[in-house]
C-alpha cells in the first residue's frame, strides 16, 4: 500500500520532470537507502519507472500515468530529453540548494510555469519561462536561470533585457558553473541592476556530485564552496 509520502514523492518527480536517487534523498531528507527502497517500491508499484542514461552511470525516476493519476499531479508524464538532461539535473540541484537556504521559500519549476503559461498566454505560447522560480513567503519572486552552456553576449542581453518586461519578478539570478564562464554573464548583468549572477559552487555545498553522472571530476569545486554574499531582496 503506497503512503503519503510515496504519493509526495511521486508528486516531486513529475514537477521536476525526473530526477536522481541521491536528489530524492535530497528533498525529502532521506538516507539514500531509505530513498532507494522507496523508488523501488513505486517502481514496483507501476507509478516510477526507472530509466538509464548512460552504462555505469545513475539513472533518474519519472512519473507513470498510473503514478500521476495516483499522486493527483496537475501535470502529466514528462518526457525524458537526452539533448538537455545534464542542465535540467543541475537546475534540481539548484533548487534544492536555494530551498535549503531559504526554508520558507517554495519553488516554482519550469514544467509548472509553462503550464502557467498556457493558461495565461494560450497553448502553444512561445513564452520562454526561467528555469525555475524561488518564492518567497512575502509572494515575491525570483527568477532563476541555470546556465552550463556558454551563451553569446548578445543573446544573454536579450535574455535579461526581457526580464525588464516582466514585472512579476523582483530579481533574477543567474548560475553558472564556474569563474571562467561566470565573467562574461557578469560583464552584460552590469547593465541590469534587477540581475544577480553566482557560480555553482557558491551555492552547491557539493557541486561535483552532479557531475558525477557524467563522468567528471571536479573535487576542486566541491572544496571552494562557499557561501553567497545574500543582498536584500
Amino acid at each position: 500500500m503506497l503512503t503519503e509520502r510515496d504519493l509526495e514523492i511521486v508528486t516531486m518527480v513529475n514537477r521536476f520532470g525526473f530526477l536522481t536517487a541521491a536528489q530524492v534523498a535530497r528533498a525529502f531528507a532521506l538516507h539514500p537507502r531509505i530513498a532507494y527502497r522507496r523508488l523501488q517500491r513505486l517502481v514496483q508499484a507501476r507509478c516510477l519507472i526507472h530509466k538509464r542514461l548512460f552504462p555505469g552511470q545513475a539513472g533518474v525516476y519519472l512519473a507513470t500515468r498510473r503514478g500521476t493519476e495516483l499522486a493527483g499531479c496537475v501535470l502529466g508524464p514528462a518526457r525524458l530529453r537526452l539533448q538537455t538532461i545534464e542542465h535540467d539535473l543541475k537546475v534540481v540541484d539548484v533548487a534544492l540548494a536555494l530551498l535549503a537556504r531559504y526554508p520558507n521559500a517554495g519553488w516554482i519549476t519550469e514544467r509548472e510555469l509553462r503550464r502557467e503559461n498556457g493558461v495565461k498566454f494560450g497553448v502553444g505560447s512561445e513564452e520562454k519561462p526561467p528555469d525555475g522560480v524561488l518564492l518567497f513567503e512575502d509572494g515575491s519572486r525570483v527568477a532563476v536561470e541555470v546556465e552550463n552552456s556558454r551563451k553569446s553576449r548578445r543573446r544573454l542581453e536579450e535574455r535579461m533585457r526581457a526580464y525588464a518586461r516582466k514585472t512579476a519578478y523582483k530579481q533574477v539570478w543567474y548560475v553558472v558553473t564556474g569563474r571562467r564562464q561566470a565573467e562574461p554573464v557578469r560583464d552584460v548583468a552590469r547593465k541590469f541592476d534587477y540581475v544577480r549572477v553566482m557560480e555553482e559552487a557558491d551555492i552547491l555545498p557539493a557541486a561535483a556530485e552532479h557531475r558525477k553522472y557524467f563522468g567528471r571530476n571536479n573535487a576542486n569545486a566541491a572544496a571552494a564552496a562557499r557561501s553567497v554574499v545574500e543582498d536584500d531582496l
